[in-house]
């Protein structure tokens, strides 16, 4: 309890000094940012987009879906499978907090997933995927 009370009141206090009064913000240094930034057009971002997309799909070729699959059969629990196949870094905390997944229920169905993919030979779909559920 008492740390409670000592966290609420360095909360309030440093509350209490925090004021906007404190913080400039330079007209000059703003605007020769904007000068010289660079103009973007739809040709650059069209461009980037096939670079990204070249790049993602090398590193789709380079996870093994059987790699993948041991990993969730193993270590599944913890979305180590998940960071593996790109996708978020905290992902793993989520599968953790979560007792495992759910229970265990995300990463069973994450292994009945990927075994289809691997069957099918295609599971670039679950690569760099963000959400929880790796399948929706």
């Amino acid at each position: 309890m008492k740390k409670l009370i000592v966290t609420i009141v360095a909360l309030l206090s440093m509350a209490a000094f925090a004021s906007a009064a404190n913080y400039t913000v330079n007209e000059e240094a703003v605007d020769a940012l904007i000068e010289n930034s660079a103009a973007i057009t739809s040709v650059d971002v069209c461009a980037q987009a096939v670079a990204t997309s070249s790049s993602t799909a090398v590193a789709a070729k380079a996870i093994q879906p059987v790699v993948a699959l041991i990993l969730d059969f193993f270590l599944g629990g913890f979305g180590v499978h998940r960071h593996y196949m790109g996708t978020s870094k905290a992902m793993w905390a989520l599968y953790t907090f979560t007792l495992g997944g759910i229970f265990g229920i995300v990463p069973l169905v994450d292994l009945i997933m990927l075994i289809i993919g691997t069957v099918n030979d295609d599971i670039s779909r679950y690569i760099g995927n963000t959400s929880f559920f790796m399948w929706a």
